[in-house]
């Protein structure tokens, strides 16, 4: 009895996924990077989920005939929660933690509880507000992990001034005289990940700094207070 259970269920899986390849023809004029790696049985019934990272993260919903595709927020309403948001976060969380810490600029708490990524433009006036707050987040447990997203649109000289920081012998103190005293290193030119960074920023969907994204890939846009950053945190934790 077990094994024909078995074979029932491998069967019914076989003729499931042979819909993969139809989704992915359908889809490829759109995305062309899209493999069946991308591609996973969805909680919605009859419908695959597909993680699209290029250019942007987004989650896509589509029948397993190809036919229907549902893009945006999908929501439970018995858990009133957007089923999209765990794979979106889980995703950014991947590509976060894939960049090397070495070009990062840390300021890390001597008690450390929690990490943050931030997104910075060292022209960015809210930036250089969460920035003056660093001895308060460190107080409270938090690291702050910087990486580069320069507003060109804004502040046309920032991503200069940024990979003059990066290539600095002392990164953190570098961004730290420049965000609170606008002195620029004179740093010799070196292979920095600024643009390579600004990339990524895009990527994960950052169109204002800063933007903070907690542990889990949650993001947080907009300047906040250190003690309304830890609460923004642990209210994530608990859901």
């Amino acid at each position: 009895m077990n094994r024909l259970l078995l074979l029932i269920l491998l069967i019914f899986a076989n003729s499931t996924f042979a819909n993969v390849d139809i989704v992915i023809d359908k889809l490829k004029p759109f995305f062309p990077n899209l493999s069946s790696e991308s591609i996973s049985l969805s909680e919605l019934n009859g419908f695959y989920q597909i993680v699209i990272t290029d250019p942007q993260i987004d989650i896509l919903y589509v029948s397993f005939d190809g036919r229907y595709v549902i893009q945006g927020a999908v929501t439970d309403l018995e858990l009133m929660a957007n089923i999209s948001t765990t794979p979106i976060n889980s995703e950014r969380k991947k590509i976060l933690d894939s960049i090397s810490e070495d070009e990062k600029i840390i300021f890390k708490a001597e008690n450390e509880k929690y990490i943050v990524h931030v997104f910075t433009d060292v022209d960015c006036p809210y930036c250089a507000k969460l920035h003056a707050n660093m001895q308060g987040m460190n107080s409270l447990g938090i690291t702050v992990k910087y990486l580069a997203s320069p507003l060109e649109e804004l502040h046309p000289n920032a991503q200069s001034a940024m990979e003059k920081i990066w290539c600095a012998e002392d990164k953190a103190i570098a961004i730290h005289n420049y965000k609170t005293e606008r002195y620029l290193p004179d740093s010799p030119n070196c292979i920095n990940p600024v643009e390579k960074q600004l990339a990524i920023s895009k990527q994960l969907g950052v169109n204002g700094t800063p933007s903070i994204f907690f542990e889990n890939g949650l993001n947080v846009p907009g300047y906040l207070e250190p003690n309304e950053l830890l609460n923004s945190y642990l209210k994530t934790i608990a859901q």
